[in-house]
C-alpha cells in the first residue's frame, strides 16, 4: 500500500540541511585534530562475521548488535555496535603492532538493534582514538587530554570530567577472596548505586572487620577530585602493591589535569561502567550541564589478545550526531552565493564557475529567473 508519508523507524533520523553540513564540519574538525596530535586513520567496514565482531571482550555487545547471513558464505555478519573491537583486531591482525606503539583514529556510523532515548540515536556517528602498546599512566593521560582539548576545540562549553578506576575494586574483591557470584553480585549493586542494597552485601562478608571498613567506605568516595582522592589515600592504601599503584595513577592524572585544564573533576571510586572489558582507569566528559555524556574512554588492556595480540590500550568514543546539538552554529566559510544560467555550457562560462568557486564563492545554476531568489547576483 502506497504512503504519502514514510518514516524512519524509532530512534533512526534523517539529518537535513544544515545539520548534515555543520556534522560533516566538526567531524573533519575532530579527525585533522587527530592528525595533527599523531593518531592515522583507519576505516573499519560497518559489517563483519560475528566471529570477529563479538569476540572476547565484545561478547556483551551481541543483545545490541544487528545480525544477519550473508548471501555469499552463509555464515553470520553483524553490523557494528562499536568500533573500539574492529580497531583492536586492525592492530591485532592486520598492523601486528607487536613491540611499537600505534595511535589510530576512526569515525563511522554504528547501529544498536534497541532505542535508548535517554542515550541519544540508534546509530551515532563514532568518532574516537586509541593508543595501542603503552601500559603507563602517560598514554591515560594523553588520551584524557586529547579528548578534553578536542571537546573545547569544538566549542564545547562547561565541559565536566568524571574519572574512575575499575582496579580498586577489582583488587578489593581479590583481597577479599570473591568467588564469582560474589563479584558479579557486588558489580551489579555498584553499577545501579543501590545503597541499602550495598550495605547489606558488606555487613554479610565474612571477611575481616578492617577490610570490611574499606567496602563499606568504597560508595561514599564520590565527589571532587582532589577531596576523594584524599579520602581513598587515607583508607584505602596498602592493601595490594596493585591497588596502591591504581591510586597513584588516578592521583597523577588530577594532579595533571588539574594543572593543565580549568574545569571540574569529579572522582567515583565505585564507578563499574565497562567492568567487562575496562581494566584501569575509566572516564567520562559532560559539557552544558547535559546529564549524558559527550565521550568516554579509558583503559583496556588484552582486547586483541583473542586475535591473536594482546596489547595494552586505552581510548575514547564520543556520539557527534548526539553532540550536534551543543555545538555552536556554522558561520558560512564561503564569500558569498552567486547563480549562474544553467543553459549557457559555453566554455567561457565553466571557466567563470571555475574562478568562482577558487575564489571561494558558492556557484549555484538556476534553470529559470524565477527560482532566483530576490537581490541574486548572476555572473556571465
Amino acid at each position: 500500500m502506497q504512503q504519502s508519508t514514510w518514516f524512519t523507524p524509532e530512534g533512526l533520523e534523517d539529518l537535513l540541511p544544515p545539520q548534515a553540513e555543520k556534522l560533516e564540519h566538526y567531524r573533519r574538525q575532530l579527525i585533522d585534530g587527530f592528525n595533527l596530535a599523531g593518531f592515522d586513520l583507519v576505516l573499519p567496514p560497518i559489517a563483519e562475521f560475528t566471529d570477529s565482531l563479538l569476540t572476547g571482550t565484545a561478547g556483551h555487545m551481541a543483545v545490541d548488535t544487528c545480525r544477519f547471513t550473508d548471501q555469499e558464505t552463509g555464515r553470520m555478519m553483524g553490523v557494528r555496535a562499536d568500533m573500539t573491537p574492529q580497531v583492536a583486531r586492525i592492530v591485532s591482525n592486520r598492523l601486528k603492532a607487536k613491540g611499537s606503539i600505534s595511535r589510530l583514529c576512526y569515525v563511522g556510523e554504528v547501529l544498536k538493534t534497541r532505542n535508548n532515548k535517554a542515550r541519544g540515536s540508534r546509530s551515532p556517528i563514532q568518532v574516537g582514538a586509541e593508543i595501542y602498546g603503552h601500559e603507563g599512566v602517560e598514554s591515560d593521560l594523553e588520551i584524557i587530554e586529547l579528548v578534553l582539548d578536542s571537546m573545547q576545540a569544538l566549542g564545547l562549553k562547561d565541559i565536566k570530567l568524571n574519572l574512575g578506576q575499575i582496579k580498586i575494586v577489582s583488587e578489593l574483591m581479590q583481597a577479599a577472596d570473591f568467588d564469582q557470584t560474589q563479584q558479579n553480585r557486588m558489580i551489579d549493586i555498584l553499577e545501579r548505586k543501590a545503597v541499602p542494597e550495598y550495605q547489606e552485601f558488606v555487613s554479610q562478608l565474612e571477611v575481616s572487620e578492617v577490610l570490611k571498613a574499606k567496602f563499606a567506605i568504597l560508595m561514599k568516595l564520590s565527589g571532587d577530585a582532589n577531596q576523594v582522592i584524599t579520602e581513598v589515600k587515607k583508607h584505602l592504601l596498602g592493601i595490594s602493591t596493585d591497588l596502591d599503584s591504581a591510586i597513584d595513577k588516578v592521583e597523577s592524572i588530577i594532579n595533571a589535569v588539574s594543572e593543565s585544564h580549568s574545569l571540574p573533576i569529579h572522582l567515583d571510586v565505585a564507578d563499574m561502567r565497562g567492568y567487562q572489558y575496562h581494566t584501569g582507569v575509566i572516564f567520562a566528559c559532560y559539557s552544558g550541564g547535559v546529564l549524558q555524556p559527550i565521550a568516554r574512554g579509558g583503559r583496556y588492556n588484552n582486547i586483541g589478545k583473542v586475535f591473536g595480540l594482546g596489547l595494552p590500550a586505552t581510548g575514547f568514543s564520543l556520539d557527534l550526531r548526539s553532540a550536534l546539538d551543543l555545538l555552536p552554529d556554522l558561520e558560512l566559510s564561503v564569500k558569498g552565493t552567486v547563480y549562474a544560467d544553467a543553459s549557457d555550457n559555453s566554455s567561457a562560462m565553466r571557466e567563470t564557475i571555475a574562478k568562482h568557486r577558487i575564489q571561494g564563492y558558492r556557484v549555484v545554476k538556476f534553470y529559470s529567473n524565477d527560482e532566483l531568489p530576490a537581490g541574486a547576483q548572476k555572473i556571465s
